[in-house]
């Protein structure tokens, strides 16, 4: 017991040396994989229309330009998240999002300015990395998590013997390569997909994906299970990474589908 409180306090430690940011968004392995199954998805036209218009040959690559410019001393005012109300299970935009700053709107605003004919190359291009980026966070479940605990970074726990906080847990360590890389993960999560799987995913709104993740923290993510101290079980880690996964191939879809919709000639 006393090298554990050794190990949590060492681990606690380091983790508040970590930037603010940190966590606040699916890990660079979640974006990379949502671009790619994205990627998989794209109409061959839109393919072409994203390379000519912007330079951009795979997603994957712009997956993480959003959060590496939060370092920037101007960068844009955007949250990767969504602070739902306490003790409410669905978005409302009057409550929750007055500012518009949020993931939920942020998307909605991002498209408009995509398929704007008066912004410039350089502005659409950014509007499209961003929406690459904030389409995999809004189905991160802990992004509409609770304020008061920072979408569980603020709650500590251990996976295996390693301590961390939830938040961190969802972004980073239910994300299971089992040795593949990233693009075979992707390949394989694509594989999965069927038809009928994209019919029923494609056609929502921001709204409906906040709805979807705001759920699954709440009724999944939020109800801990422990099999000693505050180490996650095995039952929820594996629940939690089909959650993920499934997460992933959802916002790949989605992704792709609007990309195709907003970019088709």
């Amino acid at each position: 017991m006393g090298n554990r409180i050794v190990r949590y306090l060492t681990g606690c430690i380091l983790l508040s040396a970590l930037p603010l940011q940190e966590g606040l968004a699916w890990g660079p392995a979640g974006h990379r994989i949502v671009g790619h199954i994205a990627e998989m998805n794209l109409e061959p036209q839109v393919r072409k229309t994203i390379g000519r218009n912007f330079n951009i040959n795979h997603l994957a690559n712009v997956a993480n330009w959003a959060d590496e410019i939060k370092r920037y001393e101007n960068k844009p005012d955007v949250l990767h998240y969504t602070n739902i109300a306490a003790n409410h299970r669905t978005y409302d935009q009057e409550r929750d999002c007055p500012r518009r700053r949020c993931v939920t709107e942020k998307i909605k605003e991002y498209e408009g300015v995509l398929i704007d004919p008066g912004a410039s190359r350089k502005t659409r291009k950014e509007a499209f990395k961003f929406l690459v980026h904030l389409v995999a966070d809004i189905h991160q479940p802990m992004h509409l998590g609770n304020e008061k605990d920072r979408g569980g970074n603020e709650i500590d726990v251990y996976f295996g013997d390693k301590p961390t906080n939830l938040h961190r847990v969802w972004d980073h360590d239910l994300i299971f390569l089992d040795g593949s890389s990233q693009l075979q993960f992707a390949r394989r999560l694509n594989r999965s997909i069927t038809p009928e799987d994209k019919a029923r995913w494609i056609g929502g709104t921001p709204d409906d994906w906040s709805n979807e993740s705001r759920a699954l923290v709440l009724d999944f993510g939020y109800r801990l299970q422990f099999s000693m101290d505050r180490e996650l079980s095995q039952d929820y880690i594996r629940e939690g990474r089909a959650i993920v996964e499934d997460r992933l191939r959802r916002a790949g879809i989605r992704l792709a589908e609007m990309l195709n919709r907003l970019l088709k000639p």
